[in-house]
């Protein structure tokens, strides 16, 4: 079961059943009702949108001149409970294109290790970090549940920066960030820690999703825009870089509100990482997983809480994940990419992006703005970080047998097409299983086995 964090101590959890027998993964699910919504009581791959008490979220604190947004409970459960399930359609909406995943072939002995996976030893993981990979996480732990049904995985979208203070103090067996721990993070472990473990565990875009009344239209927009609206320097929807990028659009005479993370994210850091490099000299505010924001911009906490936000304020304009901006029906632009064309986020265009790297690490992962036609600029890895020399046996057995194959065609990577991800590409998979292999116990021994 899920906790949806320490702001809802009181809210009920969310409880799902997935049937995982179609491969078109179609999965009838029941749920509670959470915070006074009314969940589906079935779908079949459809897409919910917020129920008109969800967009109930308009408080706003100042502080030091920064304006920030507290997501009402309702908003955010509802905006959580659609981003935490599948997607899904209805006989009005349009279906999801798939794509193969890019680069490389699969290992010969990808089946041996997922039918040694699920016999990962009994027990419970506890894990937190990206809201980016949440929706994910929690199919795919649930899905792997139903197969070993001796072991829970408890993952907590606490947001990636959050996710590594509780990987860095013990708290949680493993992490999840959308960036992975750099130096300065791997620094703040303890000594007697050791090496750290960091794989990728999916593929997805970050849209630019906005709420502007009276446009229809598919609004175009290109890395110095951005990098305009979200350093306060272009402030009205009819700014001449945003009319000059849409012609034939009527454009309002209306400020900009821009919609942007309260917290350490990781889904920030791929979205900065994108402005810096389309715009190196002028993109002044940094590439970090937290940033010093103009005064104008909206902050929020997590994925979720910035699509409640964006759904409740009109003109205003933000970035969330490609499956939060799916299931919420959201309205998001064509970035112009590297070879000039402007791209609409998808699966087919974030795969084509990573097709252009597909040799990823944890010091050299940016896919942001690569060459390609079809590329969306604007894509990015999130990634899975344990500790190489575990302490318990038993933990770190489940540890690498779940990641194992939440990371694998066969296991977890199955699911990616129907929550809005793009699969990780074979190349990246089979980096992953040698990385896992390399994960010891307490006496040495490799503790993936097959």
């Amino acid at each position: 079961m899920w906790d949806l964090g320490p702001e809802y101590p009181l809210d009920p959890v969310i409880r799902a059943a997935f049937s995982l027998s179609s491969p078109s993964v179609q999965m009838p699910w029941v749920c509670s009702q959470v915070g006074g919504v009314a969940l589906p009581a079935e779908r079949t791959a459809s897409v919910p949108t917020m129920t008109e008490g969800d967009a109930h979220m308009t408080n706003r604190n100042t502080d030091n001149g920064r304006r920030s947004r507290r997501a009402a409970p309702l908003a955010a459960i509802g905006l959580a409970a659609a981003a935490l399930l599948t997607a899904c359609s209805s006989s009005s909406s349009t279906p999801t294109t798939t794509t193969a995943p890019p680069g490389g072939t699969l290992s010969a002995d990808n089946a041996a290790f997922l039918a040694a996976d699920l016999k990962a030893p009994a027990g419970s993981l506890n894990a937190s970090g990206s809201t980016f990979v949440q929706p994910f996480f929690t199919s795919a732990f649930y899905a792997y549940t139903g197969k070993n049904q001796g072991l829970q995985v408890n993952y907590q979208g606490v947001g990636s920066g959050a996710g590594i203070t509780a990987f860095q103090t013990g708290t949680v067996a493993f992490a999840a960030s959308d960036v992975p721990m750099g130096a300065s993070d791997l620094a703040k472990m303890p000594a007697n820690a050791g090496p750290v473990v960091q794989i990728p565990d999916i593929l997805g875009g970050v849209t630019i999703s906005y709420n502007l009344p009276g446009v229809s239209a598919r609004l175009k927009l290109d890395g110095p825009t951005l990098a305009g609206i979200f350093d306060g320097t272009i402030t009205m929807w009819n700014a001449a870089q945003i009319a000059a990028l849409n012609p034939g659009v009527t454009l309002p005479a209306h400020a900009i509100t821009p919609e942007v993370r309260a917290d350490s994210s990781g889904t920030t850091y791929i979205f900065t990482d994108y402005l810096k490099s389309a715009n190196p000299t002028t993109w002044t505010l940094g590439t970090s997983k937290t940033i010093a924001w103009p005064s104008a911009a909206v902050q929020t906490p997590k994925n979720s809480g910035v699509a409640a936000s964006i759904k409740a304020t009109p003109y205003s304009i933000g970035y969330v994940e490609l499956s939060y901006a799916i299931q919420n029906k959201f309205s998001y632009a064509a970035i112009k990419n590297a070879a000039g064309n402007f791209v609409v986020p998808s699966l087919n265009t974030v795969a084509a992006d990573a097709n252009q790297k597909t040799s990823v690490s944890a010091t050299d992962f940016s896919i942001v703005n690569a060459p390609g036609a079809t590329s969306y600029p604007i894509s990015g890895y999130s990634w899975a970080i344990l500790l190489q020399k575990q302490t318990s046996d038993t933990t770190g057995a489940q540890v690498v047998k779940v990641l194992d194959w939440t990371t694998h065609t066969g296991g977890g990577q199955d699911l990616a097409a129907g929550l809005d991800y793009v699969a990780l590409p074979p190349a990246v998979q089979n980096q992953n299983r040698t990385q896992l292999l390399t994960v010891t116990g307490t006496t040495g021994q490799a503790l993936l086995t097959k």
